[in-house]
């Protein structure tokens, strides 16, 4: 782990620019092929469907009462794979829980239990189930978990270790002498900020004070926190733009209608949109270093006819062992009666 923020590989390799992002996520929808000459859909939908999965893992993680900073984590790596791959190349229904997975062993909150995870998953996946459109039950099993655990570890070149603001929002409470009520108003923005592209493109000190300025805009610290940002010489007009991505979350979510009592009409409709990985056989199981959707997904489908494959050679070889063993005895058989007829 880097000592430092400045020499770790989130701001290194994980820090984004908004335009490459932005670029990235229009070249992902304009793959998408059209059903029913239906459009494609729209920079703010696209931020709802990534908002729908962020909320998916969260729910996973309370199921299972984990911390609120492995929730964190685990966002934080569902938004890394899908800024670098699209929507298409792994389930998000089978990334959320791995992501869970995985952030729990990095902020050692201890290794979560394979069936409990794959439990909450499939309760979490029921409760949504009349959003999604295919099957009832939760299509994935343990397996597919730690399989898919791997490819997260590849494509994020073990990249594990996050920063996230809470930390600066420990020290800025201290330094400003902040009360408990605006602690916490200021740390339910920075959970919902992790809904937004923030953690990708901003680092977590300025993260923090844009929650901070936030939560304390009609309390008496809102000229405190100016001053200090003059002071510290801190670009206020990047602190701002994160305001401005946790103001746009919030207007989002004016209009998020996934949860009760909305019908979900709407996030259906952009969840049907989403292609869906096709799972078509590989040569090998192996993951390349720049893995497709096709990799992906048919490694996964093709991980029992491996286990299958490599059970039926051990056996052959343990055959194949057990003959030769038998020929070499014969062999000295025949000559100790050689040595016995010359004697």
């Amino acid at each position: 782990m880097a000592a430092s923020y400045w020499k770790s590989s989130q701001f290194e390799q994980w820090l984004f620019d908004r335009q490459e992002l932005m670029s990235f996520r229009l070249r992902d929808i304009s793959s998408w092929s059209t059903n029913n000459n239906s459009s494609l859909i729209t920079e703010d939908d696209y931020s709802k469907i990534l908002i729908f999965y962020s909320n998916i893992i969260q729910h996973i993680g309370e199921q299972y009462k984990v911390r609120q900073q492995v929730i964190a984590t685990a966002i934080v790596y569902l938004k890394r794979f899908y800024a670098r791959y699209p929507l298409k190349s792994i389930d998000p229904w089978l990334l959320c829980p791995t992501c869970l997975f995985l952030a729990a062993k990095v902020e050692e909150f201890s290794t979560l239990n394979h069936q409990r995870v794959c439990n909450a998953a499939a309760t979490t996946y029921k409760k949504y189930a009349h959003l999604l459109g295919g099957p009832g039950e939760y299509p994935y099993l343990i397996k597919h978990i730690l399989e898919c655990e791997f490819y997260l570890l590849e494509i994020m070149d073990c990249c594990l270790i996050i920063y996230h603001p809470y930390r600066s929002l420990d020290m800025y409470t201290r330094e400003f002498q902040i009360d408990q009520q605006l602690f916490e108003a200021a740390w339910r923005i920075i959970n919902d900020s992790l809904k937004t592209d923030a953690p990708l493109l901003y680092p977590p000190y300025e993260v923090a004070l844009a929650c901070l300025l936030l939560a304390a805009t009609y309390r008496d610290k809102m000229a405190i926190l100016k001053q200090y940002m003059i002071d510290a010489q801190i670009d206020v007009e990047r602190v701002y733009e994160v305001v401005k991505l946790v103001l746009k979350y919030y207007e989002l979510m004016t209009t998020y209608d996934a949860d009760p009592p909305n019908d979900g009409k709407q996030i259906k409709e952009l969840l049907s949109k989403i292609p869906k990985p096709k799972i078509i056989p590989n040569e090998s199981s192996r993951p390349s270093s720049q893995p497709n959707e096709q990799q992906i997904q048919g490694t996964i489908g093709q991980q029992n006819n491996n286990n299958n494959t490599t059970t039926a050679t051990t056996n052959n070889n343990n055959n194949n062992n057990n003959n030769n063993n038998n020929n070499n005895n014969n062999h000295n058989n025949n000559n100790n009666n050689n040595n016995n007829n010359n004697n």
